[in-house]
């Protein structure tokens, strides 16, 4: 029943994009020297994704299974939202927006948020969690309307727990990138605009930016039900040869019934070069076939933690230690047994 639910979330969700700028959620990308961003990990990233897609799915635990006070990452938002302020400062609103919408509660944050755009000096951050509301709920001119608000205002210097490089990396995507995406987005949720042969989004051009995959992690991150997002993932994978990561992002999109032709063939390609890439064995040495083809015997066992040089002179230490305490106990008996009585 739960799976049900949850693939009727991610076939039903509108298809939101924008920054979530929460000063609860550390940014989790490395930036280089040069300002860009290194990709995250794939087992790194889909722990993420995963957490976020269930906290919008609504029967979703708040408490890990098989424990009574672990929370997951969805309790960890909802216990933030049971203990919130109920006349949240401006700094205490962008925590609170950005936690409601992770809950998908985008209407509370509309309620919140709108009034805050009368203030003489709008802040970025709640213009932009109130234009993924509003894109949350598919009324895609109005969060197109708030971000152009949010482009007009100066962005932000700081938010709590990211590193001020970090910052500045996601306003570059956020403002290069989230308005042309609900440009097409908009597009496609009409269906008297909405192409008959779609084709991966074309988000970066024709030139790549050489932190591609990272933008478009973010991306996902930010938007998790949107299935588009990660066939463009998949295919910048693809396009790297990168066949593990593209097999696997892209069977997310198949799972979450994107059929189009243009992505069955990209989920085909990358299935055929998964398929030719080596093997792992995970109960042996985690190496691929070919490593593990080596002639020379690997040791086992103990041997496989301690080299049997260094096992000899511990070993052999030890036993000297032995032997030497056992002399001694053995002078200090017959002593005792030489003393008068």
């Amino acid at each position: 029943m739960r799976f049900a639910a949850l693939i009727a979330l991610l076939a039903c969700a509108p298809v939101a994009s924008a920054g979530i700028f929460s000063p609860n959620e550390p940014c989790p990308f490395e930036i280089a020297p040069d300002g860009t961003a290194k990709p995250l990990p794939l087992n790194v990233f889909k722990l993420l994704l995963n957490e976020r897609v269930a906290a919008l799915n609504p029967i979703t635990p708040e408490i890990q299974p098989g424990t009574t006070d672990i929370p997951t990452f969805k309790g960890i938002v909802a216990r933030r939202l049971k203990n919130a302020p109920r006349t949240p400062s401006r700094a205490e609103m962008v925590g609170l927006s950005a936690d409601l919408l992770r809950l998908g509660r985008d209407r509370e944050v509309i309620e919140l948020l709108t009034p805050t755009i009368r203030d003489d000096d709008p802040d970025y951050r709640l213009l932009m969690h109130l234009a993924m509301a509003h894109a949350g709920q598919g009324d895609w001119d109005l969060a197109l309307k708030r971000t152009g608000d949010a482009r007009d205002c100066d962005p932000p210097t700081e938010l709590a727990g990211t590193k001020p490089e970090q910052l500045q990396w996601m306003l570059k995507v956020d403002r290069t990138y989230t308005r042309p995406w609900m440009v097409a987005s908009r597009a496609n949720a009409d269906p008297k605009s909405r192409p008959a042969e779609p084709d991966v989004p074309q988000l970066f051009g024709a030139t790549l930016p050489p932190d591609a995959i990272a933008i478009a992690q973010q991306m996902v991150l930010w938007a998790p039900l949107d299935a588009n997002l990660l066939w463009l993932l998949g295919s910048l994978y693809l396009e790297k040869d990168q066949f593990a990561e593209a097999y696997d992002t892209l069977e997310q999109g198949r799972e979450r019934k994107l059929t189009w032709p243009k992505f069955r063939a990209h989920h085909a390609a990358a299935e055929t070069g998964f398929a030719k890439l080596p093997k792992v064995d995970p109960f042996e040495t985690g190496m691929p076939d070919a490593v593990q083809d080596d002639p020379a015997p690997r040791p086992r066992g103990l041997f496989a933690l301690v080299a049997p040089e260094q096992f000899a002179v511990v070993a052999g230490g030890f036993v000297v230690a032995v032997l030497a305490l056992t002399a001694l106990q053995i002078r200090k008996v017959r002593r005792r047994r030489r003393r008068p009585n």
